[in-house]
């Protein structure tokens, strides 16, 4: 199991504790890695984006890292992520970035909806 820590509260806690599932889950065998799938090359060139977002705005660029790379590992924990990283950050182009910037945003925000709704929800019951 990976240390992760969680200090702040909110939705920024919410996602960590999402982020240290994926992170710590073992999924032994249960995925292989298939380099051409779609979802897979999606998924990295978000931690793409990630990457080079951190630069600017480290919030931002880290939650994205962290949710895709458990996103890829649940999906192909044996993948190549170095030789996949750098594969799609050669051929990102400008007009690249845009678009992946738009649908990696897009559906980490969508996820983050589904938890803030799942976190309102353990707090109206109690738990």
């Amino acid at each position: 199991m990976r240390n992760v820590s969680c200090r702040r509260v909110g939705t920024v806690a919410a996602w960590c504790f999402v982020s240290a599932i994926f992170l710590s889950a073992d999924l032994g065998g249960a995925a292989e890695f298939n380099p051409a799938s779609d979802k897979t090359i999606e998924d990295v060139q978000c931690v793409v984006v990630g990457a080079r977002l951190s630069g600017s705005q480290p919030q931002a660029g880290a939650m994205l890292l962290i949710y895709y790379l458990g996103r890829i590992d649940g999906r192909s924990p044996d993948a190549d992520l170095e030789a996949l990283v750098g594969q799609e950050a050669k051929k990102m182009t400008a007009s690249d970035f845009s678009s992946w910037t738009r649908r990696c945003g897009a559906e980490f925000s969508a996820r983050g909806e589904q938890i803030t709704k799942i976190g309102k929800s353990l707090q109206l019951s109690g738990t």
